[in-house]
C-alpha cells in the first residue's frame, strides 16, 4: 500500500510548527556549555552531524580510544585462542595482591588492567559531563546527567571505591565478556551466601518494583493513545485512583521511575561495596537477629 507524505510533513512537525531549520538553529546556539562559563570560550562547541562534540566529548573519545586499544589488546591480541574466541573468552586480570594501591610498571601483571580500568573511567567521566552540557545548551534539567552519573557510580564502586577500601587492586574484577560473568558467579559464592545480602534483595527488588511502575506507566500511555477523547489525561488519572487511591501523574510517574531505578542502583553499590570491607560472611551477618532483646530467652 502506498504511503502519502502530506507536503507539510518534511516541513514541520507539526502543522503550523517551526521548521527543522528554526529548531536545530535553535539548539545548536553556541555557549552555556561548561568550558563558555569558566573561560568565556569553548573551542569544541561545535556539531558534526546531529551530533553534539564539545570538550568533554572529545574527552570522552580519548578515553574510549586508548581504553579499547589497551583492551582489545590484553583480550584478544594476547589471549590464549584465536582472536575470534578472545573476544569473548580473553581476560585481563587485576595486579596481585602484592602490589597493593601501588602503580604496576609496563609489561607486569595488572598492567592492562590498570590501564583500560583508568581510560574507561575517564571515557565515563567524560560522557557523563558532555551530557549536562548538552542539558545546558538546551536549557534542560540536570536529570540526565544525574542519571548517567547513578550508573558511573557502579564501574567507580567495583573497580576504584572497593579497591581502595580494601587496600588492594587485586579485588577489581576482571575484564572481559565471559571472564566477568565467572567473576560475579565467584564473588557471591566468596561471601557464603549472597542471597542473604540485604541490600543485595533490596537492589533487586528495587529493580522489579522499577519495571513494575513503568509497564504500569507505559500500558496507561498505550491505552489512552487509543483514545480520541480531549480528557484522556483526566481519565488515566481517574483510573489509577480507581485502582489505587491516588494518582501521581503525567511527570510524577517519570520522576519516580527514576528514583526508583536510581535508588537500586545506589543499593547494588553498597551490595557490592560492603562485601569484604565489613562483612566477610553474610550469613553469619544476621546472627544479631537471634540475640535481639525482643525474644531473648524465649
Amino acid at each position: 500500500m502506498a504511503v502519502k507524505v502530506l507536503d507539510w510533513a518534511r516541513e514541520t512537525r507539526v502543522v503550523g510548527g517551526r521548521t527543522i531549520d528554526e529548531i536545530e538553529a535553535d539548539f545548536r546556539k553556541p555557549g552555556n556549555t561548561m568550558m563558555y562559563r569558566i573561560f568565556g570560550f569553548d573551542l569544541f562547541d561545535f556539531w558534526v552531524g546531529p551530533f553534539y562534540a564539545g570538550f568533554w566529548g572529545l574527552v570522552s573519545m580519548l578515553g574510549i580510544f586508548f581504553g579499547s586499544v589497551f583492551y582489545l589488546y590484553g583480550t584478544v591480541i594476547l589471549g590464549p585462542y584465536s582472536y575470534g574466541q578472545n573476544f569473548f573468552a580473553g581476560r585481563i586480570d587485576p595486579p596481585p595482591a602484592e602490589v597493593g594501591l601501588g602503580l604496576v610498571p609496563a609489561g607486569q601483571p595488572g598492567y592492562l588492567w590498570q590501564m583500560t580500568v583508568l581510560f574507561a573511567t575517564i571515557a565515563f567521566f567524560g560522557w557523563m559531563m558532555r551530557q549536562f552540557d548538552i542539558s545546558m545548551k538546551l536549557d534542560l534539567g540536570p536529570q540526565v546527567g544525574i542519571s548517567y552519573g547513578i550508573v558511573f557510580s557502579s564501574w567507580l564502586t567495583l573497580q576504584i571505591i572497593r579497591p581502595v577500601a580494601l587496600g588492594t587492586w587485586s579485588e577489581g574484577f576482571t575484564l572481559g565478556v565471559m571472564p566477568h560473568l565467572d567473576w560475579v558467579s565467584n564473588f557471591g559464592y566468596r561471601y557464603n551466601n549472597f542471597f542473604y545480602n540485604p541490600f543485595h534483595a533490596l537492589a533487586i527488588s528495587g529493580i522489579f518494583f522499577t519495571t513494575f511502575l513503568l509497564a504500569c506507566h507505559g500500558s496507561a500511555i498505550l491505552s489512552g493513545a487509543q483514545s480520541r477523547d480531549p480528557k484522556v489525561v483526566d481519565n488515566i488519572n481517574d483510573y489509577w485512583r480507581d485502582i489505587q487511591g491516588y494518582s501521581i501523574g503525567e511527570v510524577g510517574i517519570h520522576r519516580a521511575g527514576a528514583l526508583a531505578a536510581g535508588g537500586s542502583i545506589l543499593l547494588a553499590n553498597l551490595c557490592i561495596l560492603f562485601s569484604g570491607w565489613p562483612v566477610q560472611d553474610w550469613v553469619s551477618f544476621w546472627n544479631f537477629w537471634n540475640t535481639l532483646p525482643f525474644w531473648s530467652g524465649v
